[in-house]
């Protein structure tokens, strides 16, 4: 039996319940936020959420692949089109800051998910691993380029990216750009 592919109606729900439980997520947290919040903020029932999203733990996991299926192709197209990986990362940055809510999200999601018990863990472990091969696959086409320096790593430039923007939501006056860019003259000048 073939399988049926889904309603448009269908596919745009999903997406408007994606959208809320993001709002939600990054305004009260992970822990903060229900999922009859988010079925109250899109005007269905709880059933009507589970329809979409059998627990909690699957709508976070949906929420938080759904920023690196945006993020991943929206980068390398960035790359492509302006022809630099130093600032292409530096467009992905000030991405994450507009939307700071999504950011300050993933970094707590990420800090918490250290813990083997929370629900978040396995999709960050998996995350980390997959996010390490992209960003030094990345780091080796622009080390062909000549756009960096052969030193460069991946698993560097991640805790570089997080830990700027960890500091960023701690202190909002603190310079990210301006630390990014001191970091961005060491790898790739």
């Amino acid at each position: 039996m073939a399988a049926r592919k889904p309603s448009t109606a269908g596919v745009a729900r999903r997406e408007q319940i994606l959208a809320s439980a993001r709002e939600l997520f990054s305004r009260k947290g992970y822990r903060g936020a229900s999922l009859r919040d988010v079925a109250a903020q899109v005007g269905l029932t709880l059933a009507g959420v589970l329809h979409y999203f059998p627990s909690k733990e699957d709508l976070l996991a949906a929420v938080l692949q759904q920023r690196d299926d945006i993020d991943i192709p929206w980068f390398e197209a960035r790359w492509e089109e302006m022809g630099s990986f130093r600032e292409a990362t530096r467009e992905l940055m000030i991405r994450n800051m507009e939307t700071a809510g999504v950011m300050r999200l993933f970094v707590t999601l990420s800090a918490e998910a250290g813990d083997p018990e929370h629900p978040a863990h396995d999709f960050f472990k998996q995350r980390y691993r997959t996010s390490r091969e992209l960003f030094s696959a990345k780091l080796a086409q622009a080390k062909s380029r000549g756009e960096v320096d052969a030193r460069a790593t991946g698993p560097v430039l991640i805790a570089v990216l997080d830990g700027l923007q960890t500091q960023w939501l701690l202190e909002p006056d603190f310079d990210l750009l301006a630390s990014l860019d001191a970091y961005l003259d060491t790898i790739a000048p």
